[in-house]
């Protein structure tokens, strides 16, 4: 009769040809001190045997559970599930789960999901907060939990193990606009969100126009969404003849919503209106005219992000932690064109841009 044993460490430190002490160092992630190849020996032995690793008595004995908490503003945007995803393709093999928490941009929910987490003794925390700061953090670096920030706008590393990947808001608004100037747009009109990056977006937007001798103006959506983008679309498609000849959203969902109502109100696109957003969400390549748009790297944050907590855990990085630019791109598609009537070769000389790279230790 076949045997239902299940497997142990020591079965596991047996066919890795090493000590069961070595194997639970490994499999609870506290695996500092021991060479690259013995872990991943370890690791194999127990995939191997399949192996289950007993969560409870990890957690007892080392205080924390096998868990990374990932802390967002709104699970229902598309922005954020490639982000988790990328997160678990990296924690998962290495015997860790992923819960996601959802905040809706609210700083008091972000307090109490970053309660919760230590609480749950989670092993680490990657989170998109829209308030919470260091202050909120404090308790979870207390506790010995490392956190992984994505931010929209340039870190400085600080003395604290907190690891910062960001995106330079500012800069990408500011090529875009440049982009849209270029084309020979004169009027282009901001469409902000009521939360989210939207100070450096707005801020590199308006810098760009301002370098071209073009005036600034920016209006904002009633919800972070695509009838929030519809409604107020329609507010300036009913300015008739003085309406702007390129609409500048701040996310790919206020787009969707402007292209509907321009669409609904008998506009071509983009002959009579250029459209923008933020995200390069999987749909924008979908809809028609497909969204230019910018993609702002979060699938690699949730990567790079997974790859430090890991770090962190095992104790192979210590000390203050880093701020890394994410690298960004736009993307050109159909929504975007020169103004209908516009006949000049003129364009706008576009300011040159710093590298966009990924570079570490920004200072």
């Amino acid at each position: 009769m076949k045997s239902t044993r299940k497997p142990t460490q020591k079965d596991v430190a047996t066919h890795a040809g090493v000590s069961q002490a070595a194997v639970s160092s490994v499999l609870s992630g506290d695996a500092a001190g021991i060479r690259p190849e013995v872990q991943e020996r370890i690791r194999d032995s127990a995939k191997a045997l399949n192996y289950v690793p007993n969560r409870m008595a990890q957690a007892l004995k080392t205080n924390r559970s096998m868990m990374i908490a990932c802390i967002v503003p709104d699970l229902s945007n598309p922005f954020y599930p490639p982000l988790i995803r990328a997160v678990q393709k990296v924690v998962e093999p290495q015997g860790y789960d992923v819960i996601a928490l959802s905040t809706d941009g609210s700083g008091a929910a972000e307090a109490r999901m970053i309660e919760l987490c230590i609480d749950r003794r989670v092993a680490g925390i990657v989170g998109v907060f829209f308030v919470a700061t260091i202050r909120e953090l404090a308790g979870a670096l207390a506790a010995d939990i490392p956190v992984v920030r994505y931010e929209s706008a340039p870190k400085r590393g600080g003395a604290l193990p907190v690891d910062d990947y960001y995106v330079d808001n500012h800069q990408v608004a500011s090529a875009l606009t440049a982009q849209l100037i270029g084309l020979g747009h004169r009027d282009i009109v901001f469409m902000a969100s009521p939360g989210g990056p939207e100070r450096a977006r707005i801020g590199g937007y308006s810098a760009a126009l301002v370098a071209g001798g073009l005036t600034p103006r920016v209006v904002t959506a009633p919800s972070y969404s695509i009838d929030g983008g519809a409604a107020i679309a329609a507010e300036l498609l009913a300015e008739g003849s003085g309406r702007p000849t390129a609409i500048m959203c701040a996310d790919d969902l206020l787009a969707c919503g402007t292209i509907r109502a321009c669409q609904t109100s008998g506009l071509s696109l983009p002959q009579d209106m250029s459209v923008t957003g933020f995200n390069n969400l999987a749909m924008t390549d979908v809809l028609n005219p497909s969204l230019t748009t910018v993609s702002l790297g979060q699938e690699l944050f949730g990567q790079l992000a997974g790859e430090r907590l890991l770090a962190r855990v095992r104790g192979d990085v210590e000390g203050p932690g880093e701020a890394v630019a994410l690298p960004y791109a736009i993307v050109d598609r159909a929504s975007t064109a020169r103004p209908r009537g516009d006949t000049s070769s003129s364009r706008v000389q576009q300011a040159s841009l710093p590298d966009t790279g990924i570079s570490g230790n920004a200072s």
